[in-house]
């Protein structure tokens, strides 16, 4: 499969016009002489109406397009994509109705392009006379030419931190560091009320910092779904985690979070971490809590200092299920949701590259619970300071990749072996699976 190109800039909302989605052109692909008909668009996603705020955006839409009836989906309530995306194959087997689908990654797509859930979009883009790849910032190849959805919300890595914890350790906001410099961080802002730095159960994530920071070949296949298991900073990632939890004792030890079943939000705005390596999704998506304190951003940290600044990025991508029987109006839908329809929300940033970026992330800051412990200087240093590092549209078994590093991983975290039998049963274990997959 091709490469994705560069998963570029994170980015803030701003608005978008819908081409060629004229509310009068209203005919379905399959019903085109049933005009007067009212549509209904099944579109399923994991992100609740308290997040998502869907019923509001979609009400403007129907408002413009009668005859059109869009309905929200959430298939889980404790918007877990991983969650989601079992309803969803679930859904898929039993046959129920879907017109669009929402993918938070190209893993996840990739995973259904080959299932044949997805439709391609290539000929509605073509007739809507755009180019995907110059309309939107985190646009990706074609799959055998064909592409198979939309770019919708533009996310970056970056450090999430609590300022308050910063200043009474007398440290400054991170402008550009290391992982090195991280852990001195982490270091010094452990105290016997909070840890310096959580790392979730996500092995794929926070199990794999130093690859995942390369600006090039940084998962764990590589493009062409050969293994990349013998990478250096694959090694180095799980050595970056044991020094953080095991030895400095400044990061939450992967025993608690796994016998306390913990969450990272709960353990960042409960104060009881002071930093946490995420996403700019996590500007506004805090769950049920509300921060007492003001919240720091700092840019992804490099390998070593001189290093290119660059972070991973990517995004929400919206997709036109192959059942759909009305695939037009889920096209001209996706396209307006993925333009201005994400404006409307205010809830995230967007992936059309005319957005006004400051005015846009100044929005989506301003519709969180609080917007004043949200540090804006920092946030916009950490989201423009970087540049993107290369993505590739993944084999589609690199999810099976992934747990089986995470199995060795946990045996390593646990102390139930050492990091050179980790390495060792990592590197076995993902050929296997490169093997079944041939």
């Amino acid at each position: 499969m091709k490469k994705w190109g560069y998963l570029l800039l994170v980015g803030l909302i701003s608005m978008f016009l819908l081409a060629a989605c004229s509310g009068n052109d209203k005919t379905s692909s399959d019903d085109s002489d049933s005009k007067d008909e009212e549509i209904t668009l099944k579109f399923v996603h994991w992100v609740n109406e308290d997040v998502g705020k869907w019923e509001s955006v979609i009400a403007k839409y129907e408002a413009a397009n009668p005859g059109i009836r869009v309905e929200s989906i959430p298939l889980v309530e404790n918007m877990n994509s991983l969650d989601y995306f079992k309803q969803l194959d679930l859904m898929a087997s039993a046959g129920d109705e879907m017109d669009l689908i929402l993918f938070n990654s190209p893993q996840e797509l990739a995973k259904r392009i080959d299932a044949g859930l997805v439709e391609p979009i290539t000929e509605f883009a073509k007739k809507d006379g755009i180019d995907i790849n110059e309309v939107y910032n985190n646009s990706y190849p074609a799959v055998d030419g064909e592409y198979y959805g939309l770019p919708m919300k533009n996310v970056t890595m970056l450090v999430m931190l609590n300022k308050a914890h910063l200043d009474e350790a007398s440290l400054e906001v991170p402008t550009e560091w290391t992982w090195d410099d991280y852990t001195e961080y982490a270091k010094k802002l452990t105290t016997d009320k909070h840890y310096g730095s959580y790392l979730h159960s996500w092995h794929f994530f926070h199990s794999a910092l130093k690859l995942m920071t390369k600006a090039e070949d940084n998962l764990i296949l590589h493009e062409d779904g050969t293994s990349n298991a013998d990478d250096p900073m694959l090694r180095a990632s799980l050595e970056l985690r044991n020094q953080l939890e095991n030895v400095d004792k400044s990061s939450v030890p992967f025993t608690e979070i796994l016998s306390q079943k913990m969450d990272y939000r709960q353990q960042f705005f409960s104060q009881a971490a002071s930093m946490v390596p995420t996403g700019s999704f996590m500007i506004t998506e805090w769950g049920q809590f509300t921060p007492e304190f003001e919240i720091a951003w700092a840019p992804w940290p490099k390998n070593k200092e001189s290093d290119k600044a660059v972070a991973q990025m990517g995004g929400d991508l919206l997709s036109l299920a192959k059942s759909s029987k009305h695939k037009q109006e889920a096209y001209d839908f996706m396209r307006w949701l993925t333009t201005e329809g994400i404006v409307e929300q205010g809830i995230w940033t967007p992936s059309w590259k005319e957005a006004d970026m400051d005015k846009a992330l100044e929005t989506v800051v301003k519709g969180t619970k609080k917007p004043d412990a949200v540090h804006m200087e920092s946030l916009k240093n950490a989201l423009t300071s970087v540049g993107p590092a290369e993505v590739i549209f993944p084999a589609p078994y690199i999810t099976e990749a992934w747990n089986e590093y995470g199995a060795e991983v946990e045996l390593y975290l646990l102390g139930e072996q050492d990091l050179d039998k980790t390495m060792k049963n990592t590197k076995e274990r993902v050929q296997a699976v490169v093997d079944a997959n041939k």
